[in-house]
């Protein structure tokens, strides 16, 4: 096991993501994204990787204070010949957070046994949520869910977030390492 977040940031850059190396410390958690969640979001209460099913915003932020690195992790898509942003979305985030997770299983080999990947949206391996998640091992919830600022943190690094360009679509996730 080498521990090494040079081999992570590389590994990411070959499967095809935009890779920034950020200090855990940096990465704003915020309250008000509950009420984005509980009032903004028709999936509210849906996806068990979604609140009110996930760790409280103040526990997270407890958490986060574990972690040193992080790395923000940028996969942008062109969607300017789709004919359903909303369908394509989906696809795209389920793709993004497939070679998301292999990153995470990949920094957990090199050492980073406590490598925590925040997905892309909400979770939409099954149609439906059930009682109880039927694949545990793949549930990973979104940045804004816990709390973070994801267009803060986009703009720290000198990148521009776009929400209503559907043209270009970017999914969006966090690899927590320690």
């Amino acid at each position: 096991m080498t521990k090494d977040s040079n081999s992570v940031m590389a590994k990411a850059e070959e499967l095809g993501f935009t890779a920034y190396m950020l200090n855990a410390s940096d990465i704003d958690v915020e309250n008000r994204a509950k009420l984005k969640c509980a009032y903004g979001c028709r999936g509210y209460g849906k996806r068990l990787s979604c609140p009110p099913h996930i760790i409280s915003i103040d526990e997270f932020r407890e958490i986060l204070k574990e972690y040193t690195t992080a790395i923000l992790l940028i996969e942008e898509h062109d969607t300017s010949a789709e004919n359903d942003i909303f369908k394509a979305w989906s696809k795209l985030r389920k793709g993004s957070f497939h070679k998301m997770l292999e990153l995470e299983h990949d920094a957990f080999r090199d050492g980073f046994t406590y490598a925590l990947l925040l997905r892309p949206g909400a979770c939409n391996e099954c149609e439906n949520c059930g009682d109880v998640c039927n694949k545990p091992e793949m549930r990973r919830f979104p940045p804004e869910a816990v709390g973070i600022n994801l267009s803060k943190l986009i703009e720290k690094n000198g990148l521009e977030m776009e929400y209503c360009n559907f043209d270009r679509v970017k999914c969006v996730g966090i690899l927590l390492l320690e």
